[in-house]
């Protein structure tokens, strides 16, 4: 490899980066789509360079002509002419402002012409000075959720989400799995714990008995991970960690565990002992699982003998809340049917976006039927699991679910999801949600507060009142799997135990890949020290369906 080619990762980063700019330059739709099928479609794909120097990148799904010549010479050359005709197209600033959530490319280029801002920095000062707020087209309003959204940015310097750190932590676990000498080797820290956002990957690694070959180990481990580097993106910082055979247990609880959990365990000497379990056993407990060492209420519930009721790993029998190429996913039903199959599934549930979302393709009267008949007939052809047919409704304005009651109690169940109209004040959505909650056709609250992890904070909610209502209504409260989301926050998981209110996790699959977000719920239920009683798709297909019809 020469000093202008560039790695497979190079790459890929180079393709996110046009879609961006061809997203703000408002270019072909379908031209955009291309891209991001191209690049889900090389995330894994490590013989980049090698096929741009034998020309068989068009070999590969997904990579047409155009796509094949931009690979070519960005990996090759390490430059791209059409990435330097992109950025030549877009007004300096753009890209840097509309960072900002909720700051869209219309109104970035009024702040540039007008105003002439074109950094973050300039654009804080102008909202500081007022400006935008006597700025046709904006106001106080306006000018006050930005200077939230520059806020909220800051605040997220540094770090990254989990789903964008967990895939490259476990091939280099598998990278140092691969060093001569290397017995054990984990993530730990918040990695270990699955928090869902990073500012760093921890590693432990067990160090060799031999004390001289401890120094020439360690300086093996560093060069592994730098050549690993070279080949792979690792969005946040890494840090290399190593014990003894014989601390290695002790070392890898304290390294995994918060301050809270390390206090409430009574912060235990350092002593001898190989694993976690002995670790555990030696303080009378039974091993705590990694995920839910936050607060320390996990160590009063393990002394209570209570933790044997926390959510299984693979607790989950069936997922709700999946769409299909009828709204604005990209595999049929049968597609997903065939994948929730292939996953061990025992149901799953089929919910497309109702009418109101025009935007993702929602559902119309003619397609309500087309779609029952499609059912009926998978599930003929799929016996062995349960398809329940449902819709992802949209919560109105005034709280209302769209389509009347004729339509919706037709469906097995309603998912009933914010998707609109989302800087209502507290009070207000509040009230609309809980609305919502009433209907008797509603049996899951999807995506509680619309975060996006990193990219938009969600409304503000009287979280204790709609927690209590979902009980009250007896509708289970949805923890989106999706790792741009994981909404409801795995931090209500007190309120929700102390109301006995239910939660469903749901994937709210796209793609077939998507349902296997589920283990990303999973371990945040499991943070929420979420017993199995509380999880509604633990329950069989038979009683799910039960519940269904509130028998």
């Amino acid at each position: 490899m020469n000093l202008t080619e560039k790695t497979p990762a190079e790459a890929l980063a180079l393709l996110e980066e046009m879609q961006k700019l061809m997203e703000l330059k408002g270019e072909n739709p379908f031209k955009i789509r291309a891209f991001e099928k191209a690049i889900r479609n090389l995330t894994d794909q490590t013989d980049l360079l090698e096929r741009a120097r034998a020309g068989t990148l068009t070999e590969l799904a997904g990579i047409g002509k155009g796509i094949s010549e931009v690979l070519t010479e960005f990996l090759l050359k390490g430059k791209t002419t059409a990435r330097d005709e992109l950025l030549a197209a877009i007004p300096p600033g753009l890209i840097e402002l509309t960072s900002i959530p909720g700051l869209g490319p219309k109104k970035a280029a009024v702040l540039i012409e007008e105003l002439g801002i074109q950094s973050l920095g300039e654009l804080e000062y102008a909202c500081r000075e007022n400006r935008l707020a006597k700025l046709k087209g904006f106001g106080e309003k306006v000018q006050l959720k930005i200077m939230d959204g520059i806020q909220f940015q800051k605040s997220n310097q540094g770090l990254q989400r989990l789903v964008d750190v967990l895939p490259n932590s476990l091939k280099l676990i598998e990278a140092f799995l691969g060093v001569s000498a290397v017995r054990r080797v984990t993530d730990t820290g918040a990695l270990r714990r699955r928090c869902e956002v990073l500012s760093e990957a921890e590693f432990l690694l067990e160090l060799p008995k031999d004390e001289k070959a401890k120094a020439s180990f360690q300086k093996k481990i560093e060069t592994a991970l730098v050549t690993f580097q070279k080949t792979a993106r690792f969005p946040v910082p890494v840090k290399l960690h190593f014990a003894e055979e014989n601390h290695f247990g002790y070392e890898l609880a304290k390294l995994t565990g918060t301050k809270a959990h390390w206090e409430a365990l009574g912060e235990p000497a350092r002593f001898s002992g190989a694993t976690e379990a002995e670790f555990y056993e030696k303080l009378k407990l039974p091993l705590i699982p990694p995920e839910a060492r936050e607060s320390g209420e996990e160590v009063k519930l393990a002394r209570a003998g209570l933790l044997a009721q926390l959510l299984a790993l693979d607790g989950v029998q069936g997922v709700f809340h999946n769409h299909t190429t009828r709204s604005d996913g990209s595999a049929s039903l049968e597609e997903m049917v065939i994948a929730a199959k292939r996953l061990g599934y025992r149901y799953i549930g089929i919910s497309d976006h109702s009418q109101s979302a025009f935007y993702a393709q929602g559902l119309k009267s003619d397609g309500l039927k087309e779609q029952a008949r499609e059912i009926k007939q998978v599930q003929e052809k799929h016996p062995e699991i349960r398809i329940f047919w449902g819709i992802e409704s949209d919560i109105l304005q005034d709280g209302s679910l769209d389509y009347p009651d004729a339509i919706l109690k037709k469906f097995d169940f309603v998912v009933a999801s914010v998707h609109s109209r989302f800087q209502m004040d507290r009070t207000t959505m509040t009230e609309r949600i809980l609305e919502a909650i009433r209907n008797p056709h509603t049996r899951f609250l999807g995506h509680l507060t619309g975060r996006l992890l990193l990219g938009r904070k969600g409304y503000d909610l009287e979280m204790e009142k709609i927690i209590r209502a979902a009980k009250d209504c007896d509708v289970a409260i949805e923890l989106n799997a999706n790792p741009a989301r994981l909404d409801i926050d795995w931090r209500w998981g007190a309120e929700l135990r102390k109301q006995k209110t239910l939660i469903a996790i749901n994937p709210d699959a796209h793609e077939t890949a998507g349902l296997e977000d589920t283990s990303y719920g999973i371990a945040m239920a499991r943070k929420a020290l979420m017993p199995s009683a509380l999880v509604i798709n633990t329950r069989s297909a038979a009683e799910v369906e039960k519940w269904l019809k509130r028998v």
